[in-house]
């Protein structure tokens, strides 16, 4: 679990399910992804046992990703995104040409990705 990319893949199951996971599994998962603390600092912190720790971890996650596996709103996000970010591009390749409905067109896009900030 101490790679960057699964602490990465976890905050945004975390961010979009965080709140169907009980409060002490939720603060946990957070201490581990948004913290970037290890299961020891957690364990010292929430006054439990290390391998308490990575047991409530692998359970959320497991929680987390059954959640995605039938809603998909993570995947759902990650597409739309990487969508919009590619019309932008495309845009801007385009230059200026029809300047009302680029601007347009620009302006809808950065409203779509303004969501995530």
């Amino acid at each position: 679990m101490a790679d960057v990319a699964d602490r990465v893949a976890l905050g945004y199951l975390l961010d979009f399910y965080g709140p169907l996971l009980t409060a002490h599994r939720r603060e946990l998962v957070r201490l581990y992804c948004e913290e970037d603390l290890s299961l020891s600092e957690i364990a010292e912190q929430m006054s439990i046992t290390r391998q308490g720790v990575s047991d409530a971890i692998r359970k959320a996650r497991a929680q987390l990703e059954g959640y995605e596996e039938k809603l998909g709103l993570v995947a759902r996000y990650v597409a739309i995104n990487r969508q919009a970010r590619a019309c932008m591009a495309a845009l801007d390749a385009l230059g200026a040409g029809d300047g009302g409905a680029m601007t347009a067109a620009r302006q809808a896009l950065e409203n779509i990705l303004q969501i995530e900030r």
